[in-house]
């Protein structure tokens, strides 16, 4: 599953590819994608047909294309979703394509649960699709905010990855920021220090950028097909040693598997 990174990764490496290029035709293989309006792909098409994008935006682990005419698509990835440019129009499609004007194509595929939703660009405030925590790589998100917003009464990890308190951090990088933190994923909030927060947010920050660095996990490929270089210290890795001190990584599954070092995480 996607997480910010990996968000951030495709919007950088689509920007290039389609802004500044006009909408000439549109491809619907698969209805259920499109939510707004509801499965209803050929109003989908008439809709985007003609429109120029102006900008493409992440907002939390969501993309938001900026059309002209006050005109927007937002697009979230869910479970997983591949996006491509192509240099070539795409005669056909199981996901979803936009041919361009210039002989170009950007197009969605394998879908799964992914989403898509037309919206007005004065709409975007105030959608329940685009509800989403603080951004964590935000100049406002520092270690402060994160002793608000996080609740005491949860463990740290399952803290960290509500999307309502904090957007874009999920199973993946909750398990390697503990890790960089030395904290243990399963210590209450409420034990949290001063410097366990300030160290929390340095790492939070550090992480997600590293990852966006190397252009999200090795799993992922970005619209130019070019795969992600970054690997995990701890996450998927039971019973290898610890990078830090040697001792075997230990996994559990409390809802998604978790993955951390009984040695140095406490």
């Amino acid at each position: 599953m996607p997480e910010l990174p990996e968000i951030e990764v495709a919007r950088k490496s689509l920007t290039p590819c389609v802004t500044g290029r006009t909408i000439s035709e549109v491809l619907v293989g698969r209805t259920q994608a499109i939510r707004n309006p509801l499965s209803d792909d050929k109003a989908f098409a008439v809709t985007l047909n003609r429109h120029r994008i102006e900008a493409i935006e992440r907002w939390g682990k969501t993309l938001v294309f900026r059309l002209d005419g006050d005109m927007a698509v937002i697009f979230h990835f869910k479970l997983g979703a591949n996006v491509s440019c192509h240099k070539q129009h795409v005669p056909e499609t199981d996901g979803v394509a936009w041919n361009f004007s210039d002989g170009t194509a950007l197009e969605f595929c394998d879908l799964a649960l992914s989403e898509f939703h037309l919206a007005h660009n004065s709409e975007l405030d105030h959608l329940p699709v685009l509800k989403h925590g603080a951004d964590p790589l935000a100049r406002s998100f520092n270690h402060e905010l994160l002793k608000d917003i996080l609740s005491p009464r949860k463990q740290v990890k399952t803290a960290l990855t509500d999307q309502d308190v904090i957007s874009g951090i999920g199973n993946t990088y909750a398990d390697e920021i503990l890790w960089h933190t030395r904290i243990n994923p399963f210590r209450k909030v409420a034990e949290l220090k001063e410097n366990d927060f300030r160290e929390l947010t340095r790492q939070i920050k550090s992480t997600l950028r590293e990852s966006i660095r190397r252009g999200g996990e090795e799993s992922f490929k970005n619209a130019r097909g070019r795969r992600g270089r970054y690997q995990t210290k701890v996450h998927g890795r039971e019973g290898e040693p610890c990078l830090r001190d040697g001792a075997k990584i230990k996994a559990a599954k409390r809802g998604r598997r978790t993955f951390w070092c009984p040695k140095c995480q406490k």
